[in-house]
């Protein structure tokens, strides 16, 4: 694949470990070796799997952080990466809750560090609005 090109859900699915209605990334707006920028509506999803008693609360920001990196580490080797998230930290948020939020998610995630054990990335959410609904940092550990 092609550096800094979008992509849609059907190009990327299979580099995720998530289907169906929990893949909630819609597209890649670009990426390079360092940073994958994603969009996503699936917040919007009355059947959004995350909803609890028919809330999605701003803590589901992280799925879609992490998924976008899953992403990003899945075009990078070409394969799906199998691991765990094992650490978020320095993590603010600037909502309550995803259910106000009635425009697009951007999801930009900036890769620390890669090693074939792991990967550190800084990630942002925003919304369509570029209004910040998100900053933190994610450990992933490849198994």
């Amino acid at each position: 694949m092609n550096l800094n090109q979008t992509l849609s859900q059907a190009t990327f699915k299979n580099l995720m470990p998530h289907s169906e209605l929990m893949l909630l990334i819609d597209r890649v707006e670009s990426w390079t070796q360092e940073q994958i920028i994603t969009r996503s509506c699936s917040h919007q999803n009355p059947d959004n799997p995350l909803r609890l008693a028919g809330v999605l609360s701003s803590l589901h920001l992280i799925e879609y952080g992490a998924q976008t990196m899953a992403i990003h580490c899945g075009l990078l080797t070409g394969k799906a990466p199998l691991g765990f998230l094992a650490a978020v930290k320095e993590a603010s948020f600037y909502i309550n809750s995803l259910d106000d939020v009635k425009s697009e998610l951007i999801i930009k995630a900036t890769s620390q560090l890669q090693s074939p054990k792991g990967a550190v990335y800084q990630f942002s959410v925003n919304d369509g609005d570029n209004q910040l609904l998100l900053t933190a940092q994610a450990t992933v550990i490849h198994l």
